[in-house]
């Protein structure tokens, strides 16, 4: 049987995330705990970007918009 070995890679108030020996990181808030690989991870932090980033409707800065 192999030995799970969690590593922690954050822990705030609202949110912990912990990288397992196996590849898989486990995101923890409240009483949920999501299971995923870093694909899967990368993919939901993407998402969560996109859905509270401000969206830039005049740029008249020029700068690159926020995503």
């Amino acid at each position: 049987m192999a030995t799970h070995v969690r590593k922690l890679l954050v822990s705030r108030p609202e949110v912990r995330v912990e990288e397992c020996s196996c590849g898989v990181y486990h995101v923890s808030t409240g009483a949920v705990t999501l299971r995923m690989r870093r694909p899967q991870l990368q993919a939901l932090f993407e998402g969560l970007g996109n859905a509270l980033a401000p969206e830039v409707t005049d740029d008249q800065d020029g700068d690159p918009p926020v995503h």
